[in-house]
């Protein structure tokens, strides 16, 4: 197995959830947790971090905050999750509060909801943090590695988390009375990440130069899909991220254009989603480029150029692009599909273990995840949406590029001569940033008068021979590089 077709390359985000107690009323999560309301104790949980200016800073790693309606919050400080990469969340109703601060000796299990969030794993394992625990305490097992990092900044056990089963309370009041020097691992057992419950997955390929606006004007003409379902938004802008252009945020209109279906570069970002909360959407959108060594030699898994003649060559022969042209980009497209468990809804993650594996799961976790068994999910789904999207054109081969790709007379003499006409036109009204889409202008002939079947028989013939996405230069780069994703990511295991 190569490195830039292993499964971590392809993993991104992701969200652990648990229903948890506290062994000791949460006493230490409040000991650990600085707060404006309560005097120092010099126990809480402290990070060093540098600082934009290159200040080396201490900040407190957990604050506590009082809710509306009395409850706490533990949460991480954003210092700590820009430094060490993940952030660490407790929500603890108003019960608990009390019984923290009670004279009252007795204590009772009450339910509190713990997330931990991974931001970008990719990224996470750029870090200095990361390398020195892989180093000290690495096992070459990513679920263990991943678990054991956070515990080693948040010790959950020290914390005193343990997990919230479908027990009768008077078991979990048992367990709260256990003493840690009789604790075996069988009765009652403290949470770890690796025990949580996985509630979101996005897996991602960052490819070659290309953009959205590129790809936007591909999926207008060509695909499965078209603009069903789809939604653009700006993610590139100081103190907004995956904003989306159809609400009515601050300075919405300075921030997008768009004109006639045509989004101009301000806006970056497309997705694909069913509903407000789908479990389940697909993102293309413009990404920073922040390790270009890490680009290029691990996951740009269709940019492997490094003294292969044949990947240079094919650089210029399928992408009009030279090596520099592509190294001198500071940002790339990514593909990305996000699974996540809605809350009082559909559990995506499981139904996505259970549709591709076909078979029951009671919970998924990351050692689901990682198993050498199920590590079809990462490529399976990747390669689904893509087929899904782009139906049968992603399976033919990729097209040269050069000048006008398609040869109209050539057209004309294959589709004999009126019917090679009309689709010479038709391909003629998608042409530029302003370009109808197939759909627009397929309602403009019903409307003009013509025939529906004959109308339906010309596009079907479009569709089919794909017409569309080989008719100029950008949509063939563009839909060449979809094909190299899609056939690149079958071999990821």
């Amino acid at each position: 197995m190569t490195a830039q077709n292993d499964i971590n390359n392809y993993i991104d985000t992701l969200i652990l959830r648990e229903q948890i107690f506290f062994k000791d009323g949460g006493v230490q999560i409040r000991n650990k947790s600085y707060s404006k309301r309560k005097a120092t104790t010099s126990l809480e949980y402290t990070h060093s971090f540098t600082a934009d200016d290159g200040v080396e800073c201490k900040e407190y790693t957990l604050y506590e905050q009082e809710l509306i309606n009395g409850g706490r919050l533990y949460k991480t400080h954003k210092s700590f999750v820009n430094e060490y990469g993940f952030a660490f969340y407790i929500k603890c109703p108003f019960s608990l509060a009390r019984q923290q601060v009670s004279d009252y000796d007795v204590l009772i299990p009450i339910k509190c909801y713990l997330t931990v969030t991974i931001p970008s794993l990719l990224e996470l394992r750029k870090t200095t943090h990361w390398d020195k625990y892989i180093v000290s305490r690495g096992t070459n097992k990513s679920d263990d590695d991943i678990s054991g990092y956070i515990q080693h900044y948040i010790n959950f056990e020290e914390l005193r988390i343990l997990e919230w089963s479908n027990e009768p309370i008077s078991v979990l009041r048992d367990k709260m009375k256990i003493n840690d020097a009789k604790y075996n691992g069988s009765y009652s057992k403290y949470v770890s990440p690796l025990t949580m419950e996985l509630a979101q997955m996005d897996f991602c390929v960052n490819t070659i130069d290309s953009d959205v606006n590129t790809l936007y004007n591909l999926l207008k003409y060509a695909g499965e899909y078209g603009t069903k379902n789809m939604k653009l938004y700006h993610n590139n802008t100081e103190g907004f991220d995956a904003e989306y252009t159809v609400g009515n945020y601050k300075d919405r209109d300075t921030l997008i254009t768009k004109v006639q279906n045509n989004i101009m570069t301000k806006a970056n970002g497309l997705e694909f989603r069913r509903g407000a909360k789908s479990s389940q959407i697909v993102k293309f959108y413009d990404y920073t480029r922040r390790a270009m060594k890490y680009q290029q030699e691990h996951y740009l898994p269709i940019y492997v150029s490094r003294g292969d003649k044949d990947a240079i060559d094919n650089l210029g022969k399928y992408y009009g692009k030279t090596i520099e042209e592509i190294t001198k980009k500071k940002s790339t497209l990514r593909y990305e599909v996000s699974i996540r468990n809605i809350i009082g809804g559909n559990k995506g993650v499981k139904k996505t273990f259970e549709d591709v594996m076909k078979k029951k799961f009671r919970k998924i976790t990351l050692k689901h995840l990682y198993n050498p068994k199920y590590r079809g999910i990462v490529r399976t789904v990747l390669r689904n949406y893509l087929y899904n999207i782009f139906g049968d054109e992603i399976t033919k081969n990729k097209i040269s590029i050069g000048g006008k790709n398609m040869n109209k007379w050539d057209l004309v003499k294959e589709e004999k001569f009126q019917k090679g006409l009309q689709i010479m036109a038709i391909l003629q009204l998608t042409e530029g940033d302003n370009g109808m889409s197939i759909a627009e202008i397929k309602k403009k002939c019903i409307e003009s008068g013509a025939n529906y079947e004959s109308v339906r028989r010309l596009f079907k013939i479009i569709k089919d021979k794909g017409y569309t996405s080989s008719w100029d230069n950008d949509r063939i780069t563009a839909m060449n590089l979809i094909k190299d994703i899609y056939k690149d990511l079958e071999k990821v295991n």
